[in-house]
This record gives C-alpha cells, structure tokens and sequence, in this order.
C-alpha cells in the first residue's frame, strides 16, 4: 500500500518545562507527526509519561511516541494502564515504541540483570502478547516463562481502538522476525546499533533491504500493512564533503560509510530533501525520525514532503 511520508523527531527534553511544552507547540507547527522521547537511566533523557502527558496538553495534532522504551524497565500490566490513560489524555494521539535494551549502563544504574540478547528478545516478545490482551480484553490471566498475571484489567480503555499501534525497533535477526510478526511501525536500526560500529554495508540502503527480507518473513501476508521507519541523524552545512571528513575524524567512523549511510542525512536542506527521497525509493521506508540540532531548521523539508 502507497504510504504519505511523515515525519518525527527525538527528544530527551528541555533546559526547563516552559521550554518543553513551547517546543511541543512549535513542533506541531512546523509539521511533524510525533514527538518521540529515548528511555535512559543515564545521560539525562526525561522520563516518557509525564513529559509526553504535558505535552499532550498543550497540542492537539501531535502524536507522542518513544523512541524506544526498554521492556525491562516496566512491567507491562503497569505499563498498559500509563498507555492507556495518555492515549486518553491525548484523545487517541499514542504511538508505542518498544525495544529489548541495548545499554548496559543503564542495567547497571538500575541494579538489574544484563540478560543476553536472546532472553531480552524473547522477554519483549511476551511484554508485546501481554500488552495487546490487556489493551483488548476485560481481565487478562496469563501464565508465561518472564510474566504472570491473574484477572489483570487495563482501565481506562484506550481511544484509539482496538489500541495504539505498536512500533518496534529492531536490528537485529530476531528482533527483526519479531518486529515484523507483532508491530504496526518496524523502526530499523543498524545490525549491532550501540554495541559496536556498522559494517560498511549495514547502513546502505541495500543493508537495509536485507533486514527488512526478514521483516517481510515474520509478517507473511500482513507485511504491506506494516509502516517501515528509520532515524536520520541530520547536520546541514554548505559543505558536505568538509563536514563528512570531520564527522569521520570525530566519530572514528569511515568517511565513506558516513556518506552512504541511510541513517545520515548531511548536506544543505536540499541535499537532505533528496537523501529522504532516495531513501524511500530504495527501501520502501517512509516515516523519518530526524534527529540532532536541526530539526527546527528543516521546516522546509519537513513542510513539502509530508504534505501539511
């Protein structure tokens, strides 16, 4: 199915909450479909619920998302009913981000268990059963290997029906086959995102294809249904090629994977108007998460290729 391209952003908050609900105003404004928060313990990123509750005070068009929250933070029938009672606050403007964890150091500030990449995968994959028959259904028992409830009951109900839709970031084999088996947005990041550099091929877009093969296998039929998303990391300079080299000298990363990277968009608003564009023609994504210090500045773009 032919999808309109639309647009969020990331942010981890504001010098203070005056700044936090102007620039949730401002955002609605410019165009942007989301306004998606990290979920850290450490690094300073704000808590999700609260902010994303005050702004949803303060707009009307605004989704409010997360980018993503790790499943091990919460346990899902808590987390059900903070979900549901935004999506009722925001008179149905909730998207769901879920991820398995990938920052050790924030385990460790937490003083929880670090758990290989297999069993975090499969914990999320219960989380996401758990939370879809809490959002759905009148009282819940469920008996699996990492949750167990008895008569759990979600209030209120959620306004958009039959619940938000669910977006999953994923990199990863398993998480992929996940993503594209549950989720309404699958969120590709590089194979490895956090833990360790790209391969040179991880992030072109061909790389990107291949994740999204396996995507397409856990979701069978219901693969065109699915929306395909990615963060882009944008910095606009007149000089793409300077900026490259310097971003190459300060991240240690190879010049030429930077600029070939889906997940960089480097250049003037122009250049970065045509790296989205080519984006979506080779890989069939169309909601963008840009991210970095311009996200005011790409207005322009944002304006034109969304359509508002």
């Amino acid at each position: 199915m032919a999808r309109k391209i639309r647009f969020s952003t990331q942010s981890g908050g504001q010098p203070t909450g005056e700044e936090w609900l102007a620039r949730a105003k401002r955002l609605e404004a410019i165009g942007y479909e989301t306004l998606s928060m990290p979920d850290h313990m450490v690094g300073g990123a704000w808590s999700n619920m609260p902010a994303l509750g005050a702004a949803a005070a303060v707009t009307t068009k605004l989704r409010l998302g997360n980018l993503v929250l790790d499943n091990d933070f919460r346990n899902p029938v808590v987390l059900a009913r903070e979900f549901a009672t935004l999506d009722v606050i925001s008179n149905g403007r909730v998207e769901i981000g879920l991820g398995a964890g990938w920052f050790d150091r924030d385990y460790q500030s937490m003083g929880i268990p670090f758990d290989r990449g297999r069993v975090r995968v499969a914990r999320l994959a219960e989380a996401v059963t758990l939370l879809k028959r809490l959002f759905t259904e009148d009282d819940v028992t469920f008996e699996g290997t990492y949750y167990r409830t008895t008569k759990s009951e979600c209030r209120p109900k959620t306004v958009q029906q039959p619940r938000p839709p669910i977006l999953i970031a994923a990199g990863g084999p398993e998480m992929l086959e996940l993503a594209g088996r549950e989720a309404e947005i699958v969120a590709v990041v590089p194979p490895g995102a956090g833990v360790r550099g790209p391969a040179p091929d991880d992030v072109t877009a061909s790389g990107v294809r291949r994740q999204l093969d396996i995507v397409r296998k856990g979701a069978g039929s219901r693969f065109d249904e699915i929306e395909l998303s990615c963060f882009l990391d944008v910095t606009l300079t007149d000089d793409r090629d300077r900026t490259i080299a310097d971003l190459s000298e300060k991240t240690k990363v190879d010049p030429a994977v930077l600029g070939s990277s889906v997940y960089r968009g480097i250049g003037t608003l122009d250049e970065v108007r045509e790296h989205i564009l080519r984006v979506g023609r080779e890989t069939g994504i169309t909601y963008f998460c840009l991210r970095g210090p311009h996200a005011e500045e790409l207005a322009p773009v944002v304006k034109e290729l969304s359509g508002t």
